[in-house]
């Protein structure tokens, strides 16, 4: 339960999250707050028992870390034309930032006592208190938009955008079903070690951050389109040969390649594309929405599949959804012009984040 609910909250409140930013501004506010739960949640855990207790505190943090992506990806775009480098340099970060985190935790789990880690967690939520309220704070800048602010239900009604959403989650269904499962794969019917899988796991991380740094680029030179179908074609790819292949290396170093960004970035840059700077929090967080819905639907999935019959069924199912994604996404999918209209025309007056 208590693993389940910060997916739920982010979920639902991604979007809020987004629609307070752009109706209030106050990005450098939302993240101090933010960053304090967290940091008081970590600092707490040490001194509860109860059962109910670590639930409390967990759901209470979820209830404001789902603030973090929408609110920090709609900062990335908000002066930059170019929203598939703003992407992509703000997804390096946050992948070098849980990189470091999970080495570090893993660090001190395996050698002190585990009362480190929710000190590893706090120092992280007081330390970014810090960065958010002082050092960036002449960087952490929203403009003022002219265009009227369409609103949620304005926004889903619109086809690009549960579209993208729609082909989004499909392509998170798609990786997120076996991947899950991916550890149990390799050890359990591979014969494979864990050590490889722990391997693979940092191996992923990092090769995602650098991923995330080239495609954010390529999606404005080539197109988030084409990109993010590279990305879905990549996964059926990745599950056919995986199906046939059963060599444990070949297996773990196909699972490390760094897919996962194409789809990640692209699909934020084109819902930056569909949205005005007035709605660029909703759209973000509204597709953050969809993307975890997927990541949760996926395992879920394949658990059930796996139960009903063997993990080998778990990879002819994501294989399905990745040719689904491809498809939808080639038919239906449509670029959006960009411009940049959306530095000269949809802003006034730039002003600190407050």
């Amino acid at each position: 339960m208590v693993s389940f609910l910060p997916a739920i909250e982010t979920i639902v409140l991604s979007p809020v999250w987004g629609g307070i930013l752009d109706r209030t501004g106050k990005g450098t506010r939302i993240l101090a707050l933010s960053f304090l739960v967290q940091a008081v949640g970590f600092t707490l855990f040490p001194f509860l028992r109860d059962p109910a207790q670590f639930v409390f505190v967990v759901a209470l943090m979820g209830l404001f870390s789902s603030s973090f992506i929408p609110i920090f990806a709609a900062l990335a775009t908000d002066n930059s034309a170019q929203y598939g480098r703003a992407i992509g340099e703000f997804w390096t970060a946050a992948s070098l930032g849980y990189a470091s985190a999970t080495l570090i935790g893993g660090v001190l789990f395996q050698f002190l006592n585990p009362v480190y880690l929710y000190v590893l967690g706090a120092l992280y939520g007081y330390t970014g208190i810090l960065v958010v309220s002082f050092l960036t704070k002449q960087g952490l800048t929203i403009a003022k938009s002219l265009i009227r602010p369409e609103g949620y239900w304005s926004l889903l009604k619109q086809r690009n955008v549960l579209i993208l959403c729609g082909v989004s989650i499909l392509a998170l269904i798609s990786s997120s079903s076996f991947n899950s499962f991916f550890t149990i794969y390799l050890v359990d019917s591979l014969s494979g070690s864990r050590l490889m899988a722990g391997l693979a796991a940092t191996a992923t991380t990092v090769l995602g951050a650098i991923a995330f740094r080239i495609v954010g680029p390529l999606d404005d030179r080539i197109g988030r389109k084409p990109m993010f179908l590279l990305g879905a074609v990549g996964y059926a790819v990745y599950f056919v040969t995986i199906y046939f292949v059963t060599n444990t290396v070949v297996v773990t170093v196909l699972w490390t390649l760094p897919i996962y960004p194409l789809i990640q970035a692209s699909a934020a840059a084109l819902m930056s594309d569909y949205t005005s700077i007035a709605d660029r929090g909703k759209g973000l967080g509204i597709l953050e929405s969809a993307i975890s819905l997927g990541g949760g639907l996926g395992p879920l999935i394949g658990g059930v599949i796996a139960d009903a019959t063997q993990l080998q069924s778990v990879i002819l199912f994501a294989l399905a959804a990745a040719l689904g994604s491809a498809t939808l996404s080639q038919l239906f999918l449509k670029e959006q012009a960009h411009s940049p209209r959306t530095l000269n025309s949809e802003h006034v007056s730039p002003a600190p984040i407050k």
